[in-house]
């Protein structure tokens, strides 16, 4: 069982003495402390030296940061990243809010962070519905672009006309055997 702790800071005008003093102070072996320059937003999965550090934890073992924003600014990747740790037997401690995931208060702390994440989940998938409704409203085609213009597609139905397949249409457009009879059909 080892213990292990994580240092962050967004830029390389920050300093992260005073974290790993804290983590030094609760036992923490300096040799056993990871520091890395990255943004808080930017999720673990791509974090290099968390992630190196997430490879070498073994069951049993504790990772500690001096507050929960050193994981991460998002809920969702936050919560998903304990959740990793816990499936793996990894407990995390977070000193500024006394939690620790290994006990009866650390999981009342994950279904509350769950919902926290839900709820912001929720609060995205609104604002993402409502901008759709607004560009709609404005009379914005949404979407991916049509790959034929309105003559090809009046060819491609002349060809069809003629008898011809999509596959031979597509031949003769250049274009894949779907899309051509995509066009051939379009209402």
């Amino acid at each position: 069982m080892t213990r292990y702790g994580y240092v962050r800071v967004s830029t390389h005008k920050q300093t992260t003495e005073h974290q790993i003093n804290d983590l030094i102070k609760e036992g923490i072996a300096p040799e056993h402390i990871i520091s890395e320059t990255i943004s808080g937003a930017t999720s673990w999965q791509f974090r290099p030296e968390l992630r190196k550090l997430c490879r070498k934890m073994q069951t049993d073992d504790t990772l500690t940061v001096v507050k929960l924003d050193r994981l991460g600014r998002n809920a969702l990747d936050v919560l998903g990243f304990i959740d990793n740790q816990k499936k793996k037997g990894i407990s995390i401690r977070i000193l500024n809010l006394g939690i620790d995931t290994s006990g009866a208060g650390g999981k009342l702390f994950l279904l509350l962070l769950a919902g926290f994440a839900e709820f912001e989940r929720n609060i995205i998938r609104e604002r993402i519905m409502s901008g759709l409704e607004t560009a709609r409203l404005k009379g914005t085609k949404l979407g991916r672009k049509p790959t034929l213009s309105e003559q090809d597609i009046a060819l491609a139905k002349s060809y069809k006309l003629r008898g011809l397949s999509s596959r031979e249409v597509g031949q003769i457009m250049n274009i894949s055997k779907m899309t051509a009879w995509r066009a051939m059909n379009a209402q």
